[in-house]
Protein backbone atom coordinates (compact mmCIF):
# COMPACT_ATOMS: atom_id res chain seq x y z
CA UNK A 1 0.00 0.00 0.00
CA UNK A 2 1.60 3.30 -1.10
CA UNK A 3 2.44 5.86 1.58
CA UNK A 4 0.75 9.09 0.46
CA UNK A 5 1.86 12.59 1.34
CA UNK A 6 -1.27 13.01 3.45
CA UNK A 7 -0.08 10.18 5.69
CA UNK A 8 3.33 11.84 5.93
CA UNK A 9 1.73 15.17 6.80
CA UNK A 10 -0.28 13.53 9.57
CA UNK A 11 2.85 11.90 11.01
CA UNK A 12 4.78 15.19 10.93
CA UNK A 13 1.89 17.05 12.54
CA UNK A 14 1.60 14.46 15.32
CA UNK A 15 5.34 14.57 15.96
CA UNK A 16 5.26 18.37 16.07
CA UNK A 17 2.42 18.35 18.57
CA UNK A 18 4.31 15.89 20.75
CA UNK A 19 7.42 18.03 20.63
CA UNK A 20 5.46 21.13 21.53
CA UNK A 21 3.78 19.31 24.39
CA UNK A 22 7.18 18.33 25.75
CA UNK A 23 8.55 21.88 25.70
CA UNK A 24 7.90 23.80 28.88
CA UNK A 25 8.36 27.51 29.21
CA UNK A 26 11.01 28.84 31.62
CA UNK A 27 8.23 29.84 34.03
CA UNK A 28 6.74 26.32 33.96
CA UNK A 29 10.15 24.76 34.53
CA UNK A 30 10.75 27.07 37.47
CA UNK A 31 7.36 26.28 39.00
CA UNK A 32 8.00 22.55 38.64
CA UNK A 33 11.36 22.90 40.37
CA UNK A 34 9.82 24.98 43.14
CA UNK A 35 7.18 22.31 43.71
CA UNK A 36 9.83 19.59 43.84
CA UNK A 37 11.92 21.65 46.26
CA UNK A 38 8.90 22.12 48.51
CA UNK A 39 8.38 18.35 48.64
CA UNK A 40 12.04 17.81 49.47
CA UNK A 41 11.87 20.40 52.22
CA UNK A 42 8.85 18.62 53.69
CA UNK A 43 10.74 15.32 53.57
CA UNK A 44 13.72 16.85 55.38
CA UNK A 45 11.47 18.27 58.09
CA UNK A 46 9.87 14.85 58.57
CA UNK A 47 13.32 13.31 59.01
CA UNK A 48 14.16 15.94 61.61
CA UNK A 49 10.96 15.14 63.49
CA UNK A 50 11.91 11.46 63.55
CA UNK A 51 15.41 12.35 64.72
CA UNK A 52 13.96 14.39 67.57
CA UNK A 53 11.72 11.50 68.61
CA UNK A 54 14.69 9.14 68.73
CA UNK A 55 16.78 11.66 70.66
CA UNK A 56 14.00 12.01 73.23
CA UNK A 57 14.00 8.23 73.70
CA UNK A 58 17.77 7.98 74.11
CA UNK A 59 17.98 9.10 77.76
CA UNK A 60 15.30 6.62 78.83
CA UNK A 61 17.03 3.82 76.92
CA UNK A 62 20.39 4.75 78.44
CA UNK A 63 18.98 4.73 81.97
CA UNK A 64 17.39 1.34 81.29
CA UNK A 65 20.75 -0.07 80.20
CA UNK A 66 22.39 1.22 83.39
CA UNK A 67 19.75 -0.16 85.75
CA UNK A 68 18.78 -3.43 84.08
CA UNK A 69 22.26 -4.75 83.36
CA UNK A 70 24.72 -4.41 86.24
CA UNK A 71 27.63 -5.60 84.12
CA UNK A 72 26.74 -3.11 81.36
CA UNK A 73 27.65 -5.85 78.87
CA UNK A 74 24.76 -4.83 76.61
CA UNK A 75 26.47 -1.47 76.16
CA UNK A 76 29.80 -3.00 75.19
CA UNK A 77 28.40 -5.73 72.93
CA UNK A 78 26.01 -3.42 71.08
CA UNK A 79 22.78 -5.13 72.12
CA UNK A 80 21.45 -2.28 74.29
CA UNK A 81 18.58 -0.23 72.89
CA UNK A 82 20.81 2.84 72.70
CA UNK A 83 22.76 1.17 69.90
CA UNK A 84 19.60 0.46 67.92
CA UNK A 85 18.70 4.11 68.47
CA UNK A 86 22.05 5.23 67.06
CA UNK A 87 21.60 2.93 64.06
CA UNK A 88 18.13 4.32 63.33
CA UNK A 89 19.41 7.86 63.49
CA UNK A 90 22.24 6.90 61.18
CA UNK A 91 19.70 5.66 58.64
CA UNK A 92 17.82 8.95 58.90
CA UNK A 93 21.10 10.76 58.37
CA UNK A 94 21.63 8.83 55.14
CA UNK A 95 18.13 9.84 54.07
CA UNK A 96 18.97 13.48 54.78
CA UNK A 97 22.12 13.17 52.66
CA UNK A 98 20.05 11.75 49.80
CA UNK A 99 17.57 14.61 50.14
CA UNK A 100 20.45 17.07 50.00
CA UNK A 101 21.68 15.49 46.76
CA UNK A 102 18.20 15.90 45.30
CA UNK A 103 18.07 19.55 46.40
CA UNK A 104 21.44 20.08 44.72
CA UNK A 105 20.01 18.50 41.58
CA UNK A 106 17.07 20.91 41.65
CA UNK A 107 19.51 23.78 42.06
CA UNK A 108 21.36 22.63 38.95
CA UNK A 109 18.10 22.37 37.01
CA UNK A 110 17.14 25.91 37.98
CA UNK A 111 20.53 27.15 36.80
CA UNK A 112 19.66 25.80 33.34
CA UNK A 113 16.53 27.95 33.14
CA UNK A 114 16.78 31.10 31.03
CA UNK A 115 17.46 33.76 33.66
CA UNK A 116 16.29 36.52 31.34
CA UNK A 117 12.77 35.09 31.47
CA UNK A 118 12.69 35.14 35.29
CA UNK A 119 11.97 37.88 37.85
CA UNK A 120 15.64 38.52 38.60
CA UNK A 121 15.59 39.36 42.31
CA UNK A 122 13.17 36.60 43.33
CA UNK A 123 14.87 34.00 41.13
CA UNK A 124 18.34 34.83 42.44
CA UNK A 125 16.93 34.79 45.95
CA UNK A 126 15.85 31.17 45.53
CA UNK A 127 19.22 30.20 44.08
CA UNK A 128 21.03 31.84 46.99
CA UNK A 129 18.75 30.19 49.54
CA UNK A 130 19.32 26.80 47.93
CA UNK A 131 23.07 27.34 48.26
CA UNK A 132 22.68 28.12 51.96
CA UNK A 133 20.42 25.13 52.57
CA UNK A 134 22.67 22.59 50.85
CA UNK A 135 25.80 23.91 52.57
CA UNK A 136 24.16 23.89 56.00
CA UNK A 137 22.55 20.48 55.48
CA UNK A 138 25.89 19.04 54.38
CA UNK A 139 27.56 20.50 57.47
CA UNK A 140 24.77 19.14 59.66
CA UNK A 141 25.01 15.57 58.37
CA UNK A 142 28.79 15.61 58.78
CA UNK A 143 28.59 16.96 62.33
CA UNK A 144 25.74 14.66 63.34
CA UNK A 145 27.57 11.66 61.91
CA UNK A 146 30.59 12.47 64.08
CA UNK A 147 28.26 12.87 67.06
CA UNK A 148 26.78 9.40 66.47
CA UNK A 149 30.28 7.91 66.31
CA UNK A 150 31.13 9.53 69.64
CA UNK A 151 27.92 8.27 71.22
CA UNK A 152 28.62 4.73 70.04
CA UNK A 153 32.21 4.83 71.31
CA UNK A 154 31.09 6.27 74.63
CA UNK A 155 28.38 3.72 75.28
CA UNK A 156 30.69 0.85 74.37
CA UNK A 157 33.42 2.19 76.69
CA UNK A 158 31.08 2.05 79.69
CA UNK A 159 30.87 -1.71 79.42
CA UNK A 160 34.63 -2.24 79.45
CA UNK A 161 36.37 -3.69 82.51
CA UNK A 162 38.45 -0.55 83.07
CA UNK A 163 35.45 1.82 82.93
CA UNK A 164 35.39 4.27 85.84
CA UNK A 165 33.74 7.54 86.83
CA UNK A 166 36.32 9.59 84.92
CA UNK A 167 35.57 7.75 81.69
CA UNK A 168 31.86 8.18 82.39
CA UNK A 169 32.15 11.93 83.01
CA UNK A 170 34.64 12.73 80.24
CA UNK A 171 32.56 10.80 77.75
CA UNK A 172 29.40 12.71 78.61
CA UNK A 173 31.19 16.04 78.29
CA UNK A 174 32.64 15.11 74.92
CA UNK A 175 29.29 13.96 73.54
CA UNK A 176 27.52 17.04 74.91
CA UNK A 177 30.09 19.34 73.30
CA UNK A 178 29.53 17.67 69.94
CA UNK A 179 25.76 17.89 70.40
CA UNK A 180 25.99 21.63 71.03
CA UNK A 181 28.04 22.09 67.85
CA UNK A 182 25.44 20.12 65.90
CA UNK A 183 22.61 22.16 67.42
CA UNK A 184 24.28 25.40 66.30
CA UNK A 185 24.49 24.12 62.72
CA UNK A 186 20.86 23.00 62.98
CA UNK A 187 19.81 26.52 63.99
CA UNK A 188 21.58 27.90 60.92
CA UNK A 189 19.91 25.25 58.77
CA UNK A 190 16.46 26.07 60.14
CA UNK A 191 17.00 29.73 59.28
CA UNK A 192 18.18 28.79 55.78
CA UNK A 193 14.98 26.79 55.25
CA UNK A 194 12.84 29.70 56.48
CA UNK A 195 14.52 31.99 53.96
CA UNK A 196 14.16 29.40 51.20
CA UNK A 197 10.43 29.12 51.87
CA UNK A 198 10.03 32.89 51.77
CA UNK A 199 11.98 33.12 48.51
CA UNK A 200 10.04 30.23 46.99
CA UNK A 201 6.74 31.86 47.83
CA UNK A 202 7.87 35.19 46.40
CA UNK A 203 9.05 33.68 43.12
CA UNK A 204 5.91 31.56 42.80
CA UNK A 205 3.70 34.59 43.37
CA UNK A 206 5.55 36.67 40.78
CA UNK A 207 5.45 33.88 38.21
CA UNK A 208 1.69 33.53 38.70
CA UNK A 209 1.21 37.28 38.37
CA UNK A 210 3.12 37.31 35.09
CA UNK A 211 1.11 34.33 33.82
CA UNK A 212 -2.15 36.17 34.58
CA UNK A 213 -1.13 39.32 32.71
Amino acid sequence: MPFHYRNMAAVILAATLLMLAGCSSPAEKAQTSLSDIEELQTSVMESFTQLADLENRLQTEFEAALTEDESLSTLSDGSAEVHANIEERGELLEKLSESNEEILSQHEEMLQIDHDEMPAEAFNGVLGSLDSVTESLDAFTESYGAQLDSEKTYFESLGQDDADYEIFQNGIERVNDEMEGTREIRRELDQAFVELEEDRNMLNAQLKEEADE
